[in-house]
């Protein structure tokens, strides 16, 4: 019985005292509120898996180069492309490669970690963009040379 009385003797103490009791229901919406909208960002951004179209069927192809030690090789163009006509039973290959780079010319050289794709690699993914276009078969470099000078496109990450 004492908790309903505390209740109510704080109820007619706030009403008495109305500046207070607003700045307690303002100060208590706003805190539930940031909470609200900083746990909505970071579970969209962190908590939840990207969705890719048929993602129980990607698969990751690698090599491991013994010889160097590296556990996750690269592939050459040759090499892509001959898994490209050898392999019959997927519906589509999409490539990337992660890339170190310098960048100079602002102040102190910087290593940019960057990733090479391959024009359809977000087709082969399933992402589609909400404006725009993303990029496309047509922007491959064996395709882009031909019609107009052209580089590689990078998709630049954060840098260290």
């Amino acid at each position: 019985m004492s908790f309903y009385r505390d209740l109510r003797v704080a109820f007619y103490s706030l009403l008495r005292t109305q500046g207070l009791a607003i700045a307690v229901i303002l100060t208590l919406a706003l805190g539930i509120g940031a909470n609200a909208a900083i746990f909505t960002l970071v579970r969209g951004v962190l908590l939840k898996p990207l969705v890719n179209r048929d993602e129980n069927r990607l698969i990751y192809i690698r090599q491991s180069a013994t010889g160097t030690g590296d556990a996750n090789a690269a592939f050459s163009v040759p090499e892509i492309q001959d898994l490209r006509a050898s392999i019959k039973t997927m519906s589509a290959l999409g490539e990337f490669s992660t890339l170190d780079f310098t960048m100079i010319g602002l102040g102190e050289p910087r290593v940019v970690q960057s990733g090479v794709i391959s024009g359809n690699y977000f087709e082969v993914m399933g992402l589609h963009p909400v404006l725009g276009r993303l990029i496309g078969p047509q922007d491959d470099w064996s395709q882009s040379c031909r019609r107009r000078r052209s580089h590689v496109s990078f998709l630049l990450g954060n840098h260290s």
